[in-house]
């Protein structure tokens, strides 16, 4: 059985990351180049950005998210010191096309 197509809307603290708002966003990015920070330009937010772990999928701030459309978070707590192994037991790269090597 597939989920449901949920739309979730938000944006940064200014609001300019609203819909199709290209002109206000920066990427940065380093080593692989695989993960795509993004900030607005105007307040520094990062809304979203695309993980090295899963180049394929789109990490959301849920602070960004407007309320009303998301129902439950599931919180782990991990040593962010080693995050990547986090990563690697979690199979998230699994949920990607293009599996990601370290």
């Amino acid at each position: 059985m597939e989920s449901e197509l949920v739309l979730h809307n938000g944006g940064c603290h200014c609001k300019k990351l609203l819909g199709d708002s290209e002109e206000f966003i920066t990427t940065y990015t380093f080593g692989t180049h695989t993960a795509k920070h993004t900030f607005c330009k105007v307040c520094g937010i990062t809304s979203f950005y695309t993980q090295r772990s899963n180049p394929d999928g789109i990490a959301v701030t849920l602070a960004c998210l407007d309320p009303g459309t998301l129902s439950h978070v599931e919180i782990r707590n991990f040593d962010g010191k080693n995050w990547e192994d986090f990563y690697d037991q979690s199979g998230i790269a699994l949920q990607s096309k293009t599996h990601s090597t370290k």
